[in-house]
């Protein structure tokens, strides 16, 4: 896996070749119909800020236009004028050149210098107008790899830094109950993975029926197939690339440190997005996989909702929290209307099956073979489900 200021950089390095024809798509052309003629509105600029925002890092967040020499203090009552596309280019080329060289300074640095110097953390997001104020992360992310057909487990105290990657897991529930700044899921399958709370990003990548739950201010996807995701989010879910059969709901958990966590990284629990995914791009025409010949332009595939009548909690078991109990009793996002008439239907099913059993009247013979034919049907739910790794924490070692 690439390292945190590799990834920084790739990521810069796509928008800075790409930048010229994202402004031609959302420009306007004016009467000379030529590429000098194309011009941005403020409302068609602030569309890049699915891409990019500027400000010093845990400051609140300022609109992009805010941020621009061309759009800066124009008055609310009297829109500013559109700019030139070419003179927003060269304005974004400019910050996304002085990022990479602080990119690159920052990894000279690190390779030269003793190994106890720190490792400044600078993200496009956090470059300024002005000077660039780099913060400090002492510690790289923590790697979580090659976990297969077991239950695993982090607590804040566990990690070395703030960030985390989970990478080519597979079959297996994974549990980190921490504050994070970043996070990142890549290469797994057949897994559930819960993320305590991200206060900046988390990125889900060419993963495949994996379930993902997590609190966080953003989420990125890409290139994923028949995965779900249960989500406490701030933003707008971004999905790019080549994904297949997502799936979105609302987030489902809760452990005794969640609101605690996600109070220390700023997600706000009454701000929920999950319903609201945004895909970007169009799927590349030579792919034969995407979709068939002859098909060109083909937007990118979203995600659909989890219905209602499929929506259930899962449960963190309460022995997985070794650290202090923390005051949260209940998933702290407030559930839509229609999942949570559904929740409540499915507790008065329980209650009522519950009573019918105790009431009901039977020999020990028959209720050894009523027994026998739940455990049956439980046993069959759990692997046809994939709820049967939820089990291995049970395993002995």
């Amino acid at each position: 896996m690439p390292s945190q200021a590799d990834e920084e950089a790739h990521q810069l390095s796509y928008l800075q070749k790409h930048m010229a024809n994202i402004l031609s798509l959302l420009a306007d052309s004016t009467e000379g119909g030529d590429d000098d003629s194309l011009v941005l509105s403020v409302d068609k600029f602030e569309h890049l800020g699915f891409l990019i925002y500027f400000g010093e890092k845990g400051s609140a967040k300022i609109s992009l236009s805010q941020n621009a020499p061309f759009f800066a203090n124009s008055d609310p009552d009297m829109p500013a004028a559109p700019v030139p596309a070419s003179q927003i280019l060269d304005w974004l080329l400019q910050n996304i050149s002085s990022t990479l060289e602080h990119i690159a300074d920052r990894v000279s640095l690190k390779e030269s210098g003793p190994s106890s110097s720190p490792d400044p953390d600078v993200q496009m997001a956090d470059v300024g107008t002005g000077s660039l104020k780099p913060s400090v992360s002492h510690r790289g992310p923590s790697f979580i790899e090659g976990i297969s057909k077991s239950s695993y487990v982090k607590q804040a105290s566990d990690l070395k830094g703030t960030s985390v990657k989970v990478v080519n897991c597979h079959e297996s529930v994974i549990y980190i109950l921490a504050p994070l700044r970043y996070a990142t899921i890549y290469g797994c399958s057949d897994a559930t993975i819960v993320i305590g709370a991200v206060g900046k990003a988390i990125r889900v990548e060419h993963c495949e029926r994996v379930h993902l739950i997590t609190a966080a201010r953003r989420i990125c996807i890409a290139n994923c197939r028949e995965c779900v995701f249960f989500l406490g989010v701030n933003q707008q879910p971004l999905i790019v690339g080549d994904n297949h059969k997502l799936q979105v709901a609302p987030f489902n958990t809760y452990y005794s440190q969640l609101e605690e966590h996600m109070s220390q990284v700023g997600v706000d629990p009454n701000i929920n997005r999950w319903d609201e995914p945004v895909a970007l791009g169009l799927l590349d025409p030579h792919d034969s996989l995407s979709h068939p010949a002859g098909v060109s332009d083909v937007q990118a595939e979203s995600a659909s909702r989890v219905d209602p009548d499929q929506f259930t909690n899962f449960v963190i078991p309460n022995w997985l929290e070794i650290e202090n109990a923390g005051p949260t009793k209940d998933n702290p996002f407030p559930l839509p209307d229609a999942y949570l008439a559904s929740q409540q239907k499915n507790i008065k099913s329980l209650a009522e099956v519950k009573q019918i059993l105790r009431e009901t009247q039977l020999e020990e013979n028959r209720k050894r073979e009523l027994s026998s034919a739940l455990h049956a049907c439980f046993k069959d739910w759990l692997y046809a489900s994939g709820n049967i790794r939820q089990l291995y924490c049970l395993q002995g070692e």
